[in-house]
């Protein structure tokens, strides 16, 4: 069989037609080409195609098309189909031939999402080096040491100096790694902590969240100040009306 292949092959037949030809299967009609080749050390030339035949009238203005053998580049992209990818050593093989992402990625991150004006989707990670540190500090593995979450909210104040309008802090159970927090108010800055309890009961933070706004509940304008607000857009005031003494942080909600 491996003579029939290389005689129709020296005929100027490509892979593919021989394969047609002697009705089997083109890798097995490959690996037996590439086998006499390297047996007999010829390098990849392309055949000559047989010489075209002569043609009369109007059939000589338009000839068929000229078949063209098999080059060596040719070969090269027929064989590379049929070789296995590669596997990237840094992800690993998931079932039915899919990619699965890592369940974590060792590092120490917090970050949370808006879902509305009431809710806020927080996710985060806590690295191992900080968990046998902590482990090694309390003489106590990470799994018994008392998870807690804590909520800040810090309209109108810098997070870095350390004050909140207000912070409620509960109770996680083990192996939480995000939380849905709500209810929330609406036009509000919050900051999310992560952390532990103390042996003495106090919360030692160890992740933080960036600042982040809910958004309003209510469309922009409406409320106490939508009516002095109006007078000066429309001209009817020449500066706009001083408003009744309430703390900032009141006026803020309504007017931001």
């Amino acid at each position: 069989m491996e003579e029939k292949i290389v005689s129709l092959k020296q005929q100027g037949l490509t892979l593919k037609q021989i394969a047609e030809q002697l009705d089997m299967p083109i890798g097995k009609v490959q690996y037996a080409w590439r086998k006499w080749r390297s047996q007999h050390g010829e390098p990849a030339k392309p055949v000559a195609a047989a010489p075209k035949r002569k043609t009369e009238g109007k059939k000589a203005m338009s000839p068929k098309p000229k078949q063209v053998p098999a080059s060596s580049g040719t070969q090269v992209a027929s064989t590379l189909q049929h070789e296995l990818p590669v596997q990237s050593p840094l992800l690993d093989k998931g079932p039915d031939g899919f990619w699965k992402l890592p369940d974590r990625y060792d590092q120490d991150l917090m970050h949370a999402v808006v879902q509305s004006p009431n809710a806020v989707y927080v996710f985060w990670e806590v690295s191992d080096s900080v968990k046998e540190t902590l482990s090694m500090q309390f003489m106590r593995p990470w799994e018994d040491l008392p998870k807690a979450f804590r909520i800040l909210d810090i309209t109108l104040l810098d997070y870095a100096s350390g004050h909140a309008n207000r912070s409620y802090t509960f109770e996680l159970p083990e192996m939480t790694n995000s939380w849905f927090v709500r209810p929330l108010d609406p036009n509000t800055t919050y900051v999310f902590e992560f952390g532990i309890r103390t042996m003495e009961g106090e919360f030692l933070p160890l992740l933080a969240s960036s600042p982040i706004d809910t958004p309003r509940a209510e469309p922009a304008g409406h409320g106490r100040f939508a009516e002095p607000v109006r007078r000066w857009q429309y001209g009817e005031v020449e500066s706009p009306e001083l408003l009744d003494t309430l703390p900032k942080y009141s006026a803020y909600r309504f007017v931001r």
